[in-house]
């Protein structure tokens, strides 16, 4: 890419080298077309490229970035960084540029799409409902990165997404869904308004229940708010280094149904196959029949622990987040969502948790509500919607060997906290899972 090569010839012109340098930038395109009372109301797309320069020199290191629009002088630029150098603290935690046989690169071309293009999905989705009222959004994104180092390393990778999420609404229930995937055409949208209608009609008038422990059913939602904070907050290997992680490897920790691997080799992932140090990622077992096997390193926590880097490091995040999993994918099982719903017979259906919090990160127990769409389950059959209930529950003992029951066929690419296409997922059945209280407490 131009932009990329242009700047990154003039930084290596102006570089003194008396430092160790990592350069790195992110182009982005993105569009995003919003519906609301079921018609749309906003187009809108765009560009940017942030720029990121990190020196390094006498155990010190400093960190500068722009959107590369704003940079008006590449020497000046450097100059920034070399004198913000004099000022920053000793670095203790450094770990050395990533090496140049780490090195990866991969060009594509995709396709940008259309406002009527984009339009099409959402008609799609809101003709599943049209007596109802709908809202959500159809965004797609084309993202290229690329990082080089004085060390040799010299690499760039893209990736490209699509992704629609929309609710339904009637006068005391919502249901919703979400699909993703790597390209527009790839977006089953119909499916997902035909889910969030069904949802929406079916929970019309809930009914209150009292709290306790139920056998449960998670869609893919409410499952994808699980993993992804165990990604962040326990497998992160900076959770670890901090002494906050819950996650003790080559322990059964959870149940033998539980595999979870990180894939971004794997030719539907929609994340980038490097990390942010440029370093090629590999595929990565997680969980393994219950058994964790590894964290998310960089190359900051893989020093701290004596370990193996996975090579984690997050764009943007910076290095002392730590590393997380964008391409996180929960084995499926067997069972149809219809067939582990027959086998329940006293419980509730969860499409989704939201304004979820961490009270205790060691045991990982973790506060939230339900949302758009639960039912209560009796005898195999769903009975009646629900009202919000508030949870109060450990996600590793959720996960437990003996709580879980059966996972299902249904994976997807599902919503999350942290970020849309970092994880897909099934839905699971839970043995047991502890409500609290109402919406107050």
């Amino acid at each position: 890419m131009k932009i990329w090569e242009d700047f990154l010839e003039e930084a290596k012109e102006n570089l003194s080298s008396d430092f160790e340098c990592e350069i790195k930038m992110m182009h982005s395109k993105s569009a995003l077309t919003r519906f609301a009372n079921s018609h749309i109301h906003q187009n809108v797309d765009e560009e940017y490229a942030e720029v990121y320069l990190t020196l390094h020199k006498d155990n010190k290191t400093t960190t500068v970035s722009s959107n590369i629009t704003a940079i008006k002088d590449v020497k000046e630029f450097i100059k920034k960084a070399e004198k913000s150098i004099t000022n920053s603290p000793i670095d203790k935690g450094w770990a050395g540029l990533a090496d140049k046989s780490n090195s990866y690169v991969e060009t594509k071309n995709f396709q940008e799409s259309t406002p009527e293009e984009r339009a099409i999905k959402v008609q799609e989705f809101i003709s599943k409902g049209s007596e109802l009222n709908s809202a959500g959004y159809c965004s797609t994104s084309i993202s290229n990165y690329f990082v080089w180092n004085t060390n040799g390393l010299n690499s760039s990778d893209s990736s490209s997404s699509a992704f629609i999420d929309g609710i339904f609404r009637t006068e005391n229930s919502a249901g919703s869904s979400h699909r993703g995937a790597q390209s527009l055409n790839e977006l089953d949208s119909e499916t997902a308004g035909s889910e969030a209608s069904k949802l929406a009609m079916d929970g019309q008038n809930p009914e209150d229940i009292n709290p306790g422990k139920y056998e449960v059913i998670l869609g893919n939602e409410a499952v994808s708010t699980i993993l992804v904070f165990l990604a962040v907050y326990g497998f992160n290997a900076k959770s670890k280094v901090d002494g906050m992680s819950p996650i003790k490897l080559d322990q059964q920790q959870f149940d033998e149904k539980i595999t979870l691997l990180d894939t971004p080799e794997n030719k539907d992932s929609i994340g980038f196959k490097i990390d942010a140090s440029g370093s090629k990622k590999s595929n990565l077992e997680i969980i393994k029949n219950g058994v964790s096997s590894s964290y998310f390193h960089t190359r900051r926590t893989a020093k701290e622990l004596n370990a193996q880097n996975t090579h984690h490091e997050l764009f943007g995040w910076g290095e002392n987040f730590g590393g997380i999993g964008t391409n996180l994918k929960l084995q499926a099982g067997t069972k149809s969502l219809e067939e582990m719903i027959s086998e329940v017979k006293n419980g509730i259906y969860i499409n989704e948790f939201w304004y979820c919090r961490v009270l205790d990160p060691i045991t990982q127990v973790v506060t939230g509500l339900n949302r758009n769409g639960s039912f209560l389950i009796e005898n195999g059959k769903i009975v009646k919607p629900i009202g919000r209930l508030r949870f109060t529950q450990s996600f590793i003992s959720s996960l437990a060997q003996g709580n879980v029951l059966n996972i299902g066929n249904n994976s997807r690419y599902a919503d999350s906290e942290f970020g849309e296409g970092i994880l897909n997922v099934p839905a699971i059945h839970l043995k047991e899972f502890n409500f609290t209280g109402g919406v107050a407490g």
